[in-house]
């Protein structure tokens, strides 16, 4: 687990640094909401990771349940954010959905990598006991 919250802190602080980076070069195409983007999926993605890992210490066989639930739950929570700022701020909607497309497709590939790796090493071990 620890590994997993290292790796998390590690693509959270490369998206920071990439959001500054935005607002230094390009200050106009910067929103005050990109870091906090950041925060809000690195929040979502802990939370998801340790409701599927909890699911799989029960049975695998919950484990897919959990992960599809978890993953339509995920999904609400997102539209449910993009319509609230798109409603609220529609000068910057644009912008906005850019920077979340690309936090959601970089903490997806993350999620997806590190639960790849955690069901090969549950299976392993399984495997030797």
């Amino acid at each position: 687990m620890r590994r997993y919250l290292l790796t998390l802190l590690a693509v959270s602080l490369v998206l920071v640094l990439a959001a500054f980076i935005v607002l230094w070069a390009a200050p106009q195409a910067f929103i005050v909401a990109m870091p906090l983007l950041v925060l809000y999926f690195a929040v979502l993605t802990l939370v998801q990771h340790l409701l599927v890992v909890r699911g799989m210490s029960r049975s695998p066989k919950t484990f897919v349940q959990i992960f599809l639930g978890t993953i339509i739950g995920v999904l609400f929570v997102h539209l449910i954010v993009l319509a609230a700022f798109l409603i609220s701020n529609p000068g910057q909607g644009r912008r906005f959905l850019i920077a979340f497309c690309i936090g959601y497709a970089v903490y997806l590939a993350f999620e997806t990598v590190s639960l790849v790796k955690y069901v090969e090493r549950e299976k392993k071990r399984r495997n030797q006991n």
